[in-house]
């Protein structure tokens, strides 16, 4: 009886405890830092809660954000690009942080090659503070206010 009591309580420490984003994971053995690192394809772009996607047809690109680690490259850089296959398109080079207990993810913009004409927290060059709503090892849900708008990424691997 002993066992499973402990066992009980033991699963919801964890569930109620280790939950940082609201769509989750409930529970990784990977850290925060360690589930960002690699390349993303942006599935999802909602600005004002209307599905805004297209606006990338123009270009025929969808934009991809890769995450260096910064055990191998001294910094913590990121690179937003056109396409997960071409370098083309690159409209941001920066650095990121988590930060706010891993609950935000800052990307500093050293650099904008905004070839595009786009506007929007992608391709600024301001300081972008993004909430994580999801980070998992195969999504990652952002939302940030941007000029006046509310934007909602989901990216994929």
């Amino acid at each position: 009886m002993k066992k499973i009591s402990c066992l009980f309580i033991l699963s919801l420490l964890i569930n109620f405890s280790c939950k940082k984003y609201p769509d989750g994971p409930t529970f990784s053995l990977r850290s925060p830092s360690q589930r960002i690192i690699g390349a993303w394809k942006l599935k999802v772009y909602m600005i004002n809660g209307t599905d805004s996607i297209n606006i990338f047809s123009n270009y025929n690109i969808i934009p991809g954000m890769d995450f260096k680690d910064p055990g191998i490259n001294d910094t913590s850089s990121y690179l937003i690009r056109g396409g997960m296959d071409t370098n083309i398109y690159v409209t941001n080079i920066g650095l990121y942080e988590l930060k706010n207990k891993k609950t935000e993810l800052v990307l500093t913009s050293t650099k904008i090659v905004n070839s595009m004409n786009l506007d929007g927290p992608l391709m600024s060059s301001a300081i972008i503070i993004y909430k994580i709503l999801r980070l998992k090892q195969n999504e990652l849900w952002l939302q940030t206010d941007f000029s006046g708008s509310s934007y909602e990424l989901h990216y994929e691997r």
